[in-house]
């Protein structure tokens, strides 16, 4: 949610809804994020005012309002307020908590066919209820279904009418979506509750993993909708021919939502909920909206996840969405060590901000940075000046003790194995890799107190010396560090980069069921990324060219998801092709980008031409290909397939073999995902465990051969999305929760970690080379 914008209104119904943000917009107007008396959260559709003055339009839009208010059902959002005679004229929704089913299908993917007979059930019985109320939706496509914990809700139902004959229509804007239009709407412009069902053909369709109609422009589109028949090969079987009804070149032939529930076997999948795993995630923890007031701070840079996504802006207007927790207070005072458990680094930081002063005065307390009490709001990145970087205290040397024990003083933030804030003293005959996940609290809650007494001491004496992200290399590199090649050094520690780092940044709080990702960029020796290409489009996974003069991404919108390419300022950016979604990477010559893509319902790898978006299938076994990178040399795509439930292990395809099986590289005790190679091709960096289980996700390193498997970062926090320095003596990486990332960076060595993104800023998806 953005805030309000300077002449927007600040309640409607003579103060009865008060607007707290902007949520989005369309043809019809702009969606604000409004609270009722009592405090309850309600979607405000405001009318554009130029449309007020339009003949007919008021009459038209208060007879959509009066049938729209009669829909009832438990698989809609209705209707609870209105006043098409306003100034501007304006609309309130009931709020429903989730995602959209475009969001859902963005992160899953094809929805098992269980969840598929609930998806197809729920949806036809929405339409049953608004058909019945005498509407015609017009627009049904996933950005228009919210996904909840209890099924689908079908939303912004029964208005669009109201825009025919206005200036929009009379200049050939067609109401709807191109890829859902039915085939009368593109050759008569007949709409009859027929063309809802056709929505409801291509919907289901796409949520078992297909495109009926393809997915390429939308005159292409338009003519196969009209001229040839849909491609339900991803369709499972049992759902085939209703679809396939649905999607009937001939109105009279489709069947209504009463004669389509009756050819449906509806399978309620095992367990308590009708979605995936994978889709429970993006569902809120709890609902924010019954907490009256809760909506207030939707853009405090330390909140966290939105309840509901925000789609792209198109005809049907975007949604609401809340966050769910405030940001910590910067005037907090912490006196002692916190635990990394449960306290991320950058709260601790923040909440230090008072103790600095008082170290001097009092030994033994921890010496503590200031966190700005300013930080940039969400979306103002790139428009204003953003605070000076925190500063990162790093404790000097200190001699190795004479019982063995090392001092780890260049770790600055959580230890390999989450020791604790302060990495200093490693206990003899425990390594870090030997000691079981299980065992972890027991060794954290012991060295902190051992770490929190030797910055005591050193904090006494004045020896820290303070170092931003940028700065010298001055920070304690352990003697005899083993490089990305294995080769042994007794070099200085490795400079900071002064490559600059493309990011994905958060312009504002939702992430992952909402996205508000655009593409920046990271310059050494500043603390503000620079935002390189404007527009509203969700835009994430940026991945440098290997000559550095254009880089890569993903980019999502209401037609769906496409490999863009641009200069490397911003300039000139350009469709390659449409893809599944996940990253890219680009082949050693800069010619080909290797990609994601559906075929027969199944994610498989293809290798696009950067020129002019040809494509070659480079697999086609039966499982999905996630995570590709290709090799320096060229002569291998590293994927990530399932060895087994669960199991992601890293393989390597041939990209000069089409078709050949791919061959399983490591055979680890946990799962591996988010390859990348080493500059040298020597090794890997990888995300090692998953989101919500044990230590949820670590960056660890191995050999492009498959051994030698070894820790880099290891917390009790989600860590991952590696990627190596160009000079392959850094890794950048991202930790926190998927609502709130930051980008960190570490040498290969363990030492120097530090943490990129500041000013409260939501950042991940780090690209160095």
């Amino acid at each position: 949610m953005k805030p309000l914008e300077t002449g927007d209104p600040i309640a409607v119904g003579d103060g009865r809804y008060r607007l707290v943000g902007r949520l989005g917009q369309g043809g019809m107007g702009v969606v604000y994020l409004g609270r009722s008396p009592s405090g309850r959260a309600v979607a405000v559709k405001v009318v554009r005012p130029e449309l007020s003055t339009e003949p007919g339009f008021k009459q038209r839009f208060a007879a959509e309002v009066a049938a729209a208010r009669r829909v009832g059902g438990f698989h809609t959002a209705p209707v609870v307020d209105a006043d098409p005679e306003g100034d501007p004229a304006w609309l309130v929704t009931a709020f429903v908590p989730g995602p959209t089913l475009q969001a859902v299908l963005a992160r899953v993917g094809a929805l098992p066919v269980d969840t598929l007979t609930v998806l197809a059930a729920g949806l036809a019985e929405a339409l049953e209820a608004i058909h019945r109320a005498g509407v015609i939706h017009r627009d049904l496509k996933p950005a228009n279904i919210i996904v909840a914990e209890d099924g689908p809700r079908v939303i912004d139902f029964g208005i669009a009418r109201a825009l025919d004959g206005t200036a929009l229509t009379q200049t050939g804007l067609q109401i709807g979506t191109p890829g859902f239009l039915a085939p009368e709407q593109l050759t008569s412009g007949v709409v009859t509750p027929a063309v809802d069902m056709f929505a409801l053909g291509v919907v289901l369709a796409q949520a078992a993993g297909g495109s009926p109609f393809g997915d390429g422009p939308s005159a292409a589109r338009h003519y196969k909708v009209v001229h040839e028949e849909p491609d339900l090969a991803a369709v499972p079987d049992e759902l085939r021919a209703a679809i396939a009804a649905c999607l009937s070149k001939d109105a009279a032939d489709r069947p209504t939502p009463t004669a389509f529930l009756g050819r449906l076997t509806i399978r309620h999948p095992a367990g308590d909920c009708w979605l995936p795993d994978a889709a429970t995630q993006l569902l809120p923890r709890y609902d924010p909206t019954k907490q009256p007031g809760a909506a207030e701070a939707p853009n405090t840079p330390g909140s966290q996840g939105a309840s509901r996504v925000i789609p792209a802006p198109e005809l049907a207007p975007t949604r609401p969405e809340v966050a769910d927790t405030a940001a910590p207070d910067p005037s907090a005072v912490a006196t002692t060590a916190p635990d990394p458990r449960t306290e991320p680094p950058r709260a601790a930081a923040a909440s230090a901000a008072s103790a600095a002063s008082a170290a001097d005065a009092a030994p033994g307390t921890r010496p503590a940075v200031a966190a700005s009490p300013h930080p940039t709001a969400p979306g103002t990145a790139t428009d204003a000046p953003t605070p000076a970087p925190v500063p990162v205290p790093v404790p000097v040397p200190v001699p190795v003790p004479a019982n063995g024990s090392a001092a780890d003083p260049g770790h600055v933030g959580h230890g390999p194995v989450g020791a604790g804030p302060w990495q200093a003293v490693t206990v003899p005959g425990e390594p870090d890799t030997a000691r079981p996940r299980s065992e972890t609290p027991p060794r954290r809650g012991r060295r902190a107190v051992v770490a929190a007494a030797l910055v005591a001491a050193l904090a006494a004496g004045g020896l820290f010396v303070w170092q931003p992200w940028n700065g010298s290399s001055d920070d304690g590199a352990k003697p005899g560090a083993v490089t990305p090649s294995g080769s042994d050094t007794a070099s200085a520690p490795a400079p900071f980069p002064t490559d600059p780092v493309l990011i994905r940044l958060d312009t504002a709080p939702g992430w992952p069921a909402t996205c508000h990702g655009v593409i920046a960029r990271r310059d050494a020796g500043t603390d503000a990324p620079r935002r390189l290409i404007p527009g509203d489009a969700c835009d994430v996974l940026p991945q440098w060219s290997p000559d550095r003069a254009s880089f890569a991404f993903t980019r999502t919108t209401s037609e769906g998801t496409a490999v863009w390419t641009a200069n490397a300022d911003g300039s000139n950016a350009r469709r390659i092709a449409a893809i599944a979604g996940g990253r890219v990477s680009w082949s050693p010559d800069g010619t080909r980008l290797a990609v994601l893509r559906k075929k027969d319902g199944v994610q498989q790898l293809f290798a696009v031409n950067v020129a002019d978006g040809s494509a070659q299938q480079l697999t086609t076994g039966t499982g999905p290909v996630e995570d590709p990178a290709w090799s320096p040399d060229g002569q291998h795509i590293a994927v990530c397939l399932e060895a087994g439930p669960e199991n992601w292990q890293i393989h390597l395809v041939d990209p000069t073999a089409p078709g050949r099986a791919p061959q399983q590289l490591t055979r680890l005790p946990h799962p591996a995902l988010d390859p990348v190679w080493s500059p040298d091709g020597g090794s890997f960096v990888y995300t090692a465990g998953t989101s919500g289980k044990g230590t949820q996700g670590d960056i660890r390193l191995v050999g492009a051969d498959g051994a030698d498997d070894r820790d880099l970062v290891a917390t009790g926090e989600h860590e991952m999305d590696p990627s190596w320095s160009v000079d392959g003596n850094w890794v950048a990486f991202v930790r926190g929760p998927y609502e709130k990332p930051v980008v960190w960076a570490v040498r290969t060595d363990k030492t120097g970690e530090r943490a990129l993104t500041s000013g409260g800023a939501s950042e991940a998806h780090p690209s160095w080379r």
